[in-house]
């Protein structure tokens, strides 16, 4: 079937339509993009919020200071790297590596944590005072998150992904991931009903903000209402 086989108006449209596109950058080329303006984000809100290192620190065990900290970073870049792999159609992740890059990047977090309250019980938890502390640590860790989920999904949904959902379910736990080793070395607090409520929370509340980005983004591509 050639075109001169098929409607003048129908031509005509395709031909209206056509506009040059420019070609992806690879994938690790764009990670690179997305750490840079996570990086530039995170220093903005640590020095807007004037936040300083846990009291404790020099009581922690270097590996578990900034060696933990190094280690959810780079898994947090891991994680945006395979949003942005996801979100190219015919390049995406299988289900297997999913399904264990995110389980990874959340049992990290609550083992970190575990370790931390063990060797460090940090400021204590004031009775009355756990609602406030938390939700101080939960705007924290949204204000971090948010500068690496904005650049991730920016750059997923300009990819037009087959699966945005779980592109930005990926870029989600990225983001949270990321948040949280920075978090790690500021939060004062060990007590592990604090981290497992307010941090462990937060981070699978920012998966859900990814997945759920990616599924209003189909939606709205489609037209469904």
């Amino acid at each position: 079937m050639t075109t001169d086989m098929l409607p003048e108006i129908l031509r005509r449209t395709i031909s209206d339509d056509l506009a040059p596109v420019r070609p992806l950058l690879p994938v690790w080329l764009r990670t690179l993009y997305a750490v840079a303006v996570a990086a530039a984000g995170l220093a903005i809100v640590v020095a807007t919020f004037e936040l300083l290192l846990r009291p404790d620190i020099e009581q922690l065990p270097m590996w578990l200071s900034w060696g933990c900290t190094a280690l959810q970073l780079v898994v947090g870049i891991v994680l945006m790297g395979m949003a942005l792999r996801e979100a190219v159609p015919g390049n995406g992740v299988p289900a297997g590596a999913i399904t264990l890059a995110v389980i990874t990047g959340v049992v990290m977090q609550i083992l970190v944590g575990i370790a931390t309250w063990m060797h460090s019980p940090g400021e204590p938890l004031i009775t009355g005072h756990g609602l406030r502390a938390g939700l101080t640590c939960s705007t924290h860790d949204a204000a971090l998150a948010l500068p690496a989920l904005a650049i991730t999904l920016w750059l997923v949904f300009r990819a037009l992904p087959m699966r945005p959902s779980i592109a930005g379910l990926l870029g989600g736990t990225g983001a949270a991931v990321t948040a949280d080793a920075i978090n790690h070395i500021l939060c004062p607090m060990s007590d592990l009903r604090h981290v497992l409520v307010w941090h462990t929370g937060m981070i699978f509340g920012l998966m859900l903000v990814g997945w759920f980005a990616g599924r209003l983004w189909d939606r709205k591509r489609f037209g469904q209402s």
